[in-house]
């Protein structure tokens, strides 16, 4: 964590609404959650907090490995498929609805249990907020909802609208993310359900799960082994690259300030390049080259096509949130000094 980050980060919440609090995070295993979990861990330890975390994952021996360093130090492990209904007899302040496979070898493999996760976890989870008043959730849903660019639109705020195909297998992951962001926003008209809605920008970070083969977490993960990164295609997708502590530090800010049934984009206006260009970055950090070859693209492999994803995140910056690492300075983190 860059120094000085946590004070800047935590300046501006109501730290008070988490003490002894007991929160539940899905998907835990996952770079966002993750690393989530060890922020909410830190502000506990800093702030004498006394909250409890509830870690919910599907491997167990993953889940020991990432969390050992806090795991019994009012850290839980619970491990089960979040499609599931939850198995715990517990009661939760905060939900926040982190578990999605968000890569294409999931949507190329197992579309159905990619959007079981979003549908019926979400479902799952809502209504056990419903049965536990003063629960607030938090889903975390994806930029990848607002689809194509069209009509000249370059930059999406929270309320634009883009184009997605929804006969198509690639689908599964934006459209059951758009369908939980429905669900949410019935719940809290028909239930009064307490729920807020985060749509997180490309984020980067170290801890990645390694089946997660997304482009641009693959130019991480070859980096950080000593490989070369090859690219498919020319790279010429326009991104909005944040890094994770950003991200996180958003969501700490939408889940103690964001208001009841809004939805907050999470992004850095500052880190918006191509792809090519953020390979290429990598590449330098780590050290590797950066080769262009399209005829070593693994067959069934499907691109998103939006052109262009920039997130305006003017919503989430009147919470008083505001990014602190620049593209350069979090890849800096990571082969510096790690994410925290």
């Amino acid at each position: 964590m860059k120094q000085g980050f946590y004070k800047v980060m935590t300046a501006g919440l109501p730290l008070e609404k988490l003490r002894k609090a007991k929160i539940l995070i899905t998907g835990a295993n996952g770079l966002i959650a993750s690393t989530l979990a060890e922020m909410l861990y830190t502000i506990s330890r800093k702030e004498k907090l006394a909250l409890e975390l509830f870690l919910l994952c599907r491997s167990e021996e993953r889940g020991k490995a990432r969390f050992q360093n806090i795991l019994g130090n009012n850290v839980h492990l619970i491990v089960q498929d979040v499609a599931e209904p939850l198995s715990v007899d517990e009661y939760f302040n905060f939900i926040v609805h982190a578990a999605s496979s968000a890569h294409p070898g999931a949507f190329n493999t197992v579309p159905v249990d990619v959007m079981k996760a979003n549908l019926f976890g979400t479902y799952n989870l809502l209504e056990f907020a419903r049965m536990h008043k003063d629960c607030r959730f938090m889903f975390v849903s994806s930029s990848e909802i607002y689809g194509e660019n069209f009509d000249g639109v370059e930059i999406f705020y929270e309320d634009t609208l883009g184009k997605i195909d929804p006969a198509k297998f690639r689908a599964c992951y934006p459209e059951s993310k758009r369908a939980s962001e429905t669900m949410c926003a019935c719940y809290t008209k028909q239930y009064g359900t307490d729920t807020v809605i985060v749509r997180p920008a490309y984020i980067f970070g170290r801890s990645v799960i390694d089946s997660n083969k997304r482009a641009d977490v693959y130019f991480l993960q070859q980096a950080l082994s000593g490989k070369d990164i090859v690219m498919y295609s020319r790279g010429e997708q326009v991104r909005s690259y944040c890094y994770v502590d950003d991200c996180v530090s958003g969501l700490l800010y939408v889940l103690l300030k964001g208001e009841c049934g809004e939805v907050y984009n999470i992004g850095n206006p500052g880190g918006t390049i191509s792809m090519y260009d953020y390979a290429k970055k990598i590449a330098d950090y780590g050290g590797v080259k950066l080769i262009y070859d399209p005829d070593t693209r693994p067959a069934g492999t499907t691109f998103l096509q939006t052109k262009q994803l920039i997130l305006a995140t003017d919503k989430l910056e009147g919470l008083g949130w505001r990014v602190q690492y620049s593209i350069d300075e979090g890849l800096k983190d990571i082969f510096n000094n790690g994410d925290n």
